[in-house]
């Protein structure tokens, strides 16, 4: 296992094949606890911990090659972003604005399911 310095040394690459190499030794090591060939039990925890470092420093890593290299998508995805947010009044919008599915509905959509005098057929319109 490496230090939370040397990770952040580490390649991207680097870094791929620790994180893999982690999640090998974190399956062995929960076979032989549940198969009580291991008796140390926190080497699980142990190994679920350095496995969210790795991925810690992975995503660090990321975030540090996307703005280095793509500083005009952000205006681009904040737009994005604003056009997805539906006006909560729109009758497009099935959401209201606390984010809760809106029960109404459109009366227009909903066929006339009155009896017509006389026959067990729907009134047309």
């Amino acid at each position: 296992m490496l230090t939370i310095q040397e990770l952040r040394s580490s390649t991207l690459k680097e870094l791929l094949q620790e994180l893999e190499k982690a999640r090998k030794e974190m399956l062995k090591v929960r076979v032989n606890v549940k198969t009580k060939h291991a008796k140390d039990t926190a080497k699980v925890e142990k190994s679920k911990r350095y496995i969210a470092q790795v991925l810690t420093v992975l995503k660090e890593v990321g975030k540090e090659e996307v703005s280095g290299s793509a500083q005009d998508k952000k205006p681009q995805e904040e737009k994005v972003e604003k056009s997805e947010k539906a006006d909560p009044e729109s009758p497009e919008s099935p959401e209201t604005s606390s984010g809760e599915k809106s029960k109404k509905a459109d009366p227009e959509s909903i066929p006339d399911q009155s009896p017509a005098q006389g026959s067990g057929e729907t009134a047309k319109k």
